[in-house]
């Protein structure tokens, strides 16, 4: 299974529930530690990044195979109980990178393609180029919360809307996003939905699990829930329930069983700060 994440990396430096740490961040990140532990995969992340970034990719497969600047955009979070505060810096060094050939061959050998982006940089029209690249049979999935995503002239970051939201979901297959994304975040499912009627849209619900919606559909993805005393570092938790949906829906076009494939996954990883994530495939369903 070749899997590509089209987004930004980072560096984080977070203070979490029981830990305090500065490591390698971003979706594509925390996604590329899961999907390397399932033997039949490999991950490449298309992104800019910076020179700094070197000590934190350690074997992570990135194009392009050198840096793009000298900076990587960092990002400062402090989550406590599903709640997080944030900053960004070096915004201006994470910008989209040109399609090489090396990208090229990439897109069209790709099985799942993710497009998650940390910043609103990503046109829809860049993207169209990266998805005109792709097999027709590859699976794409939306992770937006970088659309949602505006910044103060202290770095705070602050709510933005997802205006280019019309163009790029007719895009995907599927959307993945968080119910801290926005306020009204599920109105914003049921929209996308109604306009787009093969679209799977799954609103993750921290403790609770995640909804999903389809065709005017709607599926309750339950979770078990894991206590907070247990739990070591929820960031990038979202993320590791996204890897393991697609994962699993790659291998069986059922919303449900992915569903409870990403929940127990996830869970399983609120046991861990990203640097330490270890997957229990026995346990998982």
């Amino acid at each position: 299974m070749n899997i590509t994440i089209l987004g930004h990396v980072c560096i984080d430096k977070n203070i979490s529930e029981h830990a305090s740490y500065v490591a390698a961040g971003s979706p594509a990140m925390f996604m590329d530690k899961i999907f390397r532990q399932f033997p039949d995969t490999k991950t490449t992340i298309i992104t800019p990044y910076g020179k700094d970034f070197i000590p934190y990719k350690k074997s992570a497969t990135l194009l392009p195979t050198h840096p793009t600047s000298d900076k990587t955009l960092v990002y400062e979070n402090s989550s406590k109980n599903n709640l997080r505060e944030q900053k960004a810096y070096h915004r201006n060094d994470a910008i989209p990178v040109p399609l090489t050939s090396a990208i090229r061959q990439t897109l069209a050998s790709t099985d799942i393609l993710f497009i998650a982006p940390l910043l609103p940089h990503y046109s829809p029209a860049y993207l169209q180029s990266i998805i005109a690249g792709t097999n027709p049979q590859a699976i794409k999935i939306l992770l937006p919360q970088g659309y949602y995503r505006a910044f103060d002239n202290t770095d705070n970051v602050i709510q933005r809307s997802f205006d280019e939201a019309s163009e790029i979901i007719r895009l995907v297959d599927i959307v993945i996003v968080s119910e801290q994304d926005k306020a009204d975040m599920k109105q914003e499912l049921l929209t996308w939905t109604q306009t787009n009627p093969y679209l799977i849209a799954v609103m993750t619900l921290s403790d609770k699990g995640a909804l999903a919606l389809k065709n005017k559909k709607e599926m309750m993805l339950p979770a078990t829930p894991v206590p907070e005393k247990d739990i070591v570092d929820s960031i990038g938790s979202g993320d590791i329930f996204s890897a393991g949906f697609a994962y699993r829906y790659h291998q069986s076009k059922n919303i449900a069983l992915s569903g409870a494939f990403a929940n127990a996954l996830a869970g399983q990883c609120l046991l861990f700060t990203p640097n330490n994530i270890k997957i229990n495939h026995a346990s998982l369903p």
